[in-house]
């Protein structure tokens, strides 16, 4: 090979090492900005779901029992797990609770 024509190869070498440097810094900051959008975008929906105060992040759970004495075909149901809301829970042996909101 002659001097001449391993100029512009170099050249080419030289500009497809910017184009991949430029790529690998264009990949860094989409990857960047991603993470960024995800972490604002839960923050924003974690603060504006209704029926969940700022207070309440000790991540305290409800277990609920519920028995009714004049209905014999139920005699005891137990479900745990669920987040406890704003405001009291009152049980009533003559009356079934609705519960809305659920998955």
């Amino acid at each position: 090979m002659t001097m001449e024509s391993t100029k512009p190869a170099e050249a080419r070498i030289r500009a497809r090492d910017r184009a991949l440097s430029l790529l690998n810094n264009i990949t860094a900051y989409v990857a960047f900005a991603a993470v960024a959008g995800v972490g604002i975008f839960g923050t924003v929906s974690a603060l504006t779901i209704p029926g969940v105060s700022a207070s309440s992040s000790s991540g305290a759970t409800a277990s609920a029992t519920t028995s009714t004495s004049s209905d014999s075909s139920s005699s005891s149901s137990t479900t745990s797990g669920l987040s406890s809301s704003s405001g009291s829970v009152s049980s009533s042996s003559s009356s079934g609770v609705a519960v809305s909101g659920g998955s």
